[in-house]
């Protein structure tokens, strides 16, 4: 069966993502084998008008300023990946075996943070650099690597930035803010449709393919986008929001 996961706390960008992965998935594993086609239409045309409406908003936080310091972190990240990977083909056996340690955590968030929207990319480069800070291991491989500089730009620049887009964002006069949460609210109803039939199928077919693949897949995706919820939770201190049965 597919997990649950709360839609509302996902951040426009996020959620647009989301909703895109879901859609990929589906339509990867074809959804006319499926028996899904009328859910997954109807969820890709809602996506595409929050998609739309998102960007209209959004066109106005893309600055000059934004786009520099975004380049600034994206470099940060990007160089400290490409360091960490050539580290390890070290014949040093320390220096490899702290450098794959580093890589594996890297990991965790994806295989291209620097492509990841505005705010998951601030959360991603955030949780790492308070991971590299905090946690012993990482902190004795980021120490024997000798990528403290490189530390320090990273949560500098993703700070900067983090700081620039706030500012700008609580300058917009005007953000169609009920509109995005009714189209988001017709777009959640009809990705409960597509979970809810697949799952159907998957029981009625005693868990055969297409279908066993696609949930695998979908689960995986929702697994990501849940530890990225549990993250921000626990930064901020809240209460993560429990997933519920719908």
């Amino acid at each position: 069966m597919i997990n649950s996961i709360v839609l509302q706390p996902l951040r426009n960008g996020e959620y647009i993502q989301f909703m895109t992965d879901t859609l990929n998935i589906v339509s990867k594993n074809n959804p006319e084998k499926l028996k899904v086609s009328a859910q997954y239409e109807a969820l890709r045309a809602a996506t595409d008008n929050v998609e739309k409406l998102f960007k209209i908003s959004q066109a106005s936080l893309v600055t000059e300023e934004l786009e520099a310091l975004d380049k600034r972190r994206d470099d940060a990240i990007n160089g400290i990946n490409l360091h960490i990977q050539s580290l390890t083909y070290s014949p040093d056996a320390v220096i490899n075996k702290h450098a794959k340690i580093l890589l594996a955590h890297l990991a965790l968030f994806g295989t291209s943070i620097a492509k990841d929207n505005y705010q998951s990319e601030t959360t991603s480069l955030r949780n790492i650099a308070n991971d590299w800070k905090n946690k012993p291991e990482l902190q004795a491989a980021v120490k024997a690597l000798n990528l403290g500089s490189w530390l320090t730009e990273l949560e500098t620049a993703n700070n900067d930035f983090n700081a620039a887009y706030v500012k700008r964002n609580e300058e917009l006069a005007t953000a169609p803010i009920e509109k995005l949460k009714e189209l988001r609210n017709i777009a959640n109803n009809l990705y409960y449709k597509l979970r809810t039939r697949i799952n159907s199928n998957l029981d009625i077919n005693d868990g055969a393919e297409p279908w066993a693949a696609t949930v695998n897949l979908l689960n995986q995706n929702i697994s990501t986008y849940t530890l990225l919820q549990t993250r921000r939770a626990t930064e901020t201190g809240e209460e993560p929001i429990a997933p519920t049965t719908i």
